[in-house]
């Protein structure tokens, strides 16, 4: 958005009207007149367009699957969008041991649909189908990219916070290249999403109190399951 206020800017001062009064002090006119305007104009437009050049291209985007089948269609349908915009990704992740009923109530097949409906090909899909949580999501599908150095992760903010911190977590402890960057791709948050993430973010920050190693031993207690069953 910034490259794209730039780019607007300097068309702006590049349009921008020149005058000059050959009859008075020609070099002052020059530098205090139009063509300094100019002169920006060209540095803004030299700028935005190296923001524009820079964005990187993603190894892979992972689709965690969700509680709800529209859900997991809006965040297939954003994962879609954000592929048409950059350009080509190698490999779409679809993660999660939910998901795999008889069609067509089934997640993953919706989530294959939508994707395949922005023109991703069956081959550039992988699913990842033994995670229940987001803490497996996280590390089960990164250990599917052993190769993948710039990962999107598409769902809500609260969500995607949740993600990083598990993330960073497993950076710290050698269980992810620490040279893994991911890009969040947000999707609409409801007011239910906002709050529960919230909780859930603290309950996963004392869920791995002690490493992740330690977490992955036990399942989501009563505790997480109140908290989902509250915002259900």
């Amino acid at each position: 958005y910034f490259g794209l206020l730039l780019f607007i800017i300097s068309l702006v001062m590049l349009f921008y009207k020149i005058e000059f009064n050959l009859t008075g002090n020609f070099i002052r006119d020059y530098f205090s007149g139009a063509l300094l305007v100019h002169m920006f104009g060209l540095i803004f437009l030299f700028v935005s367009l190296i923001l524009f050049l820079h964005r990187e291209i993603l190894d892979a985007i992972i689709i965690p699957i969700g509680a709800d089948i529209k859900e997991d269609i809006e965040r297939a349908h954003e994962a879609g969008r954000y592929y048409e915009k950059i350009g080509k990704t190698r490999y779409f992740v679809i993660s999660g041991g939910r998901g795999a009923e008889p069609l067509p109530k089934s997640a993953r097949y919706a989530i294959y649909k939508e994707l395949r409906r922005h023109g991703i090909k069956p081959s550039e899909m992988k699913i990842e189908g033994k995670s229940v949580n987001t803490l497996e999501n996280a590390i089960y599908s990164l250990k599917k990219l052993k190769d993948a150095k710039i990962i999107g992760i598409v769902s809500y903010p609260q969500h995607l916070n949740r993600f990083e911190y598990i993330i960073n977590k497993a950076k710290e402890e050698g269980i992810i290249d620490k040279d893994v960057k991911i890009e969040k791709i947000p999707t609409k948050q409801t007011a239910n999403e906002f709050f529960y993430g919230m909780l859930a973010n603290l309950k996963e920050r004392y869920r791995l109190r002690h490493g992740i190693k330690e977490a992955e031993k036990h399942k989501t207690g009563k505790f997480g399951q109140f908290i989902k069953e509250l915002f259900d």
